[in-house]
């Protein structure tokens, strides 16, 4: 087994896309927490594993410890799926939580990364970009699309976002920044932040500690 887990950075791309064909081509099997080759060589990925029987396990490259990634290409393709909601990136739901209760973005951030929560360099969680890419492969792999093709629209979090997120714990809900993707809207994931209701899954996130929340609709039988 080959596991990978260097940055997901774009200088860093082609050499963890070379590696995993080669292991793969080796019939290694690959468990990889990094993204942005994923996307734009799945095609190449999945044909060198498939082509000697081993597996690519890519969860870790879209919803840590959860196998949201994994179980897209076997239990969502076979249940009829139609649409997938998700708060993947614990860093923004942890800062949403401390505007809600009178932060300001700039404390919410440095209390996120004085717990190790955020990176020093927060700007792709808070824009939206990370939560998109970890959607971004599961719906693809749900429902056949290429990856490289997937386009995003992302809402940022902004020093604005700390009045919705006080006017929204005002009336008992959540803000949070949803990521979603639907079989009607194809090659599309939008992130945006939405007010969660109770009983709504994603509403009952707890800052970092649960990264990823799915719902899903199934076509009626």
């Amino acid at each position: 087994m080959f596991v990978q887990a260097i940055p997901s950075s774009p200088e860093l791309r082609q050499q963890a896309a070379k590696e995993a064909v080669e292991a793969l081509r080796q019939g290694v099997h690959v468990v990889t927490a990094t993204k942005n080759h994923l996307f734009s060589q799945w095609r190449e990925l999945d044909e060198a594993a498939r082509g000697l029987g081993v597996v690519i396990r890519i969860s870790g490259a879209t919803g840590a410890a959860l196998s949201a990634g994994d179980l897209s290409r076997t239990a969502l393709r076979g249940m009829g799926c139609e649409t997938i909601r998700a708060c993947p990136n614990g860093t923004v739901t942890f800062v949403l939580d401390r505007l809600a209760q009178g932060d300001s973005l700039s404390d919410a951030i440095r209390e996120a990364q004085r717990r190790g929560i955020a990176e020093a360099e927060p700007s792709a969680d808070l824009s939206g970009e990370d939560a998109a890419m970890k959607v971004r492969l599961p719906a693809a792999l749900a429902w056949g699309w290429d990856p490289a093709l997937v386009r995003v629209e992302t809402q940022p979090v902004i020093e604005d976002t700390a009045g919705e997120a006080l006017s929204a714990v005002s009336r008992h809900r959540r803000l949070r920044a949803v990521a979603g993707a639907s079989v009607d809207q194809p090659y599309f994931v939008r992130v945006r932040l939405e007010e969660t209701h109770p009983g709504d899954p994603l509403h009952a996130l707890d800052g970092p500690e649960r990264q990823w929340c799915s719902a899903a609709r199934t076509r009626a039988t």
